[in-house]
């Protein structure tokens, strides 16, 4: 068998808009995980959350000034630029056509691993990626009999069993508790209150810009 190439890092959402919640802790659990690359995924039409407000436009647009200063990360615009919703399966099974010897680590939150029996085709995703798990505030710590017995099957406690497959591994990481949420900062700019430790200066000056997330604004 030909030798494993560097295991590649993925992390999708609607970033609407992104902020330090999203980009922290991936950080962390990349470092944690030894993945030395991780493309940010923006959705189009995400299938478990309402429509984003903004125009994909603007989302992707925030999302490039908010990466700058991180050169481990990089956007894979594929979702964002289709008309269909955006069904993980779907996009590792591309991913996967495209990087037949790279481990592929789907990352996500604690609150995503609580509802993955609710994904279209979960359990295929195991025959395409590894799963790098991020900590966050207020996830339940008692998952479902199902889930926790996958959790017993697929759990490594180190990171070397990601790059010596190319999928069907979990991987928790400890990464810290930034409880922020795109809700909360559209909230915030709605009634007149402070961003500031919320989102990147550059992605705050282009929502000012742009009159994002205002109530008479019109996409």
């Amino acid at each position: 068998m030909n030798k494993l190439r560097p295991a590649l890092g993925i992390f999708g959402g609607t970033f609407d808009p992104v902020h330090y919640g999203h980009i922290k802790p991936v950080i962390d659990a990349a470092q944690q995980a030894g993945v030395e690359s991780v493309a940010m995924l923006p959705c189009h039409i995400p299938v478990h959350k309402d429509l984003a407000p903004s125009a994909a436009k603007h989302r992707l647009a925030m999302l490039k000034l908010a990466i700058e200063c991180y050169p481990q990360l990089y956007i894979d615009d594929r979702e964002i630029h289709t008309s269909a919703p955006s069904y993980t399966i779907h996009t590792l099974q591309a991913l996967r056509a495209e990087y037949p010897r790279h481990p592929l680590c789907f990352f996500i939150g604690m609150d995503s691993l609580h509802s993955l029996a609710t994904w279209h085709e979960w359990q295929a995703l195991f025959d395409y990626c590894h799963f790098v798990v991020c900590c966050r505030p207020g996830s339940q710590t008692t998952l479902s009999k199902e889930l926790q017995q996958l959790l017993n099957e697929r759990q490594v406690m180190t990171n070397n069993a990601l790059h010596n497959a190319l999928y069907g591994k979990i991987f928790l990481a400890d990464t810290p508790l930034l409880a922020i949420s795109s809700t909360d900062i559209r909230q915030h700019i709605q009634q007149g209150l402070s961003t500031n430790n919320m989102v990147d200066p550059k992605v705050r000056a282009y929502i000012q810009t742009h009159k994002l997330y205002q109530p008479s604004t019109t996409f």
